[in-house]
C-alpha cells in the first residue's frame, strides 16, 4: 500500500529519508559506506588560543534535525493516530507507571 503525500509532504518526506540515512541512525548505519557521524551539534573544539575554544558545527546531524522537525510538522494525521502510544494505553499494563501493591507489611 503507497501513502498519497501531497507535494509539500513529500518533499519533506524525501529531505527526512536524505538526512536520517546521512547520518546513519538506527538500522540505516549498513547502507552508509561514509565513516560514523556522532549525534551531536558540534564535531569538534578547536583551541585557536583566544582563551575559549572554537567549534565547528556539525551540519548533517543539523540538517536532520531541521528535515525532521519539518516533516513532522507536515505528517498526515493519520499516521499520528496509528502511532502506538502508551498515553492511549496500547501497551497495557506492561509500561504502566502505576506502582504495584507490595505483599510485605510495613515493619
Amino acid at each position: 500500500m503507497t501513502i498519497k503525500l501531497t507535494e509539500e509532504q513529500q518533499r519533506a518526506y524525501d529531505r527526512f529519508i536524505r538526512a536520517r540515512n546521512n547520518v546513519s541512525l538506527g538500522q540505516y548505519r549498513k547502507y552508509n559506506k561514509g565513516a560514523w557521524l556522532p549525534t551531536a551539534d558540534v564535531v569538534c573544539a578547536v583551541d585557536v588560543g583566544l582563551n575559549h575554544p572554537m567549534f565547528v558545527r556539525h551540519d548533517a546531524w543539523l540538517e536532520y534535525k531541521e528535515a525532521s522537525l519539518a516533516w513532522w510538522g507536515v505528517e498526515p494525521d493519520f499516521r499520528k493516530q496509528e502511532r502506538m502510544s502508551m498515553i492511549r494505553g496500547d501497551y497495557g499494563d506492561v509500561d504502566s507507571w502505576r506502582e504495584k501493591e507490595s505483599n510485605i507489611k510495613e515493619i
